[in-house]
């Protein structure tokens, strides 16, 4: 349990010093300090840098995104709301955690250094999209689904990147008008 414990304030404490820092101003000091657990704790937990930072992907996606996702699957949305729950639910992280999409972002992006990560956050992905679709193809033909989840997928995360910089959420109205357009 105590383990747990620790490696739960490690991966929060990671999580403050990237959406403060950058991963390039990410080090193990940095996140033992904010964490206040001893270096040697996130190298018996994680074994060096990069290896936190793959925990954390996990860790990120299972804490954060993934329950606020899942619980829509749950409501049997028509399309159309259930395309405007998905920008809602990058709104909600936003207002809550924003620190958590500044790192979901960061993560994404040293995907593509780092193969583990790509691959990690790539089945998140995969993983959403296939519940997605299986959503979706209760209203409507495989491929249009296919075609819908392809442009909501880069909307959103287009949306997210937006939404760190100007820091303004779309509006109700907004949204509704994407969904329709998307749906």
């Amino acid at each position: 349990m105590r383990g747990e414990v620790t490696r739960t304030k490690i991966m929060e404490a990671a999580i403050k010093v990237i959406s403060q820092e950058t991963i390039e101003g990410l080090s193990t000091r940095k996140v033992a300090g904010e964490a206040d657990v001893n270096l040697a704790a996130i190298h018996y937990h994680h074994r060096s840098k990069e290896g936190m930072l793959i925990d954390l992907s996990r860790y990120a996606m299972n804490n954060y995104l993934l329950p606020k996702i899942n619980r829509l699957f749950e409501e049997n949305l028509e399309p159309k709301d259930f395309v405007e729950a998905m920008f809602e639910v990058v709104n909600e992280l936003f207002e809550e955690h924003e620190d958590v999409l500044i790192t979901l972002i960061y993560l994404w992006l040293y995907g593509k250094k780092n193969r583990r990560i790509r691959e990690i956050l790539r089945s998140f992905k995969f993983q959403i999209e296939d519940n997605i679709k299986e959503e979706l193809i209760k209203h409507m033909s495989k491929s249009r689904a296919d075609r819908v989840i392809k442009r909501l997928s880069q909307m959103l995360f287009g949306y997210a990147l937006d939404l760190i910089i100007s820091g303004e959420p779309m509006t109700k109205k907004e949204i509704a008008d994407i969904a329709k357009r998307l749906i």
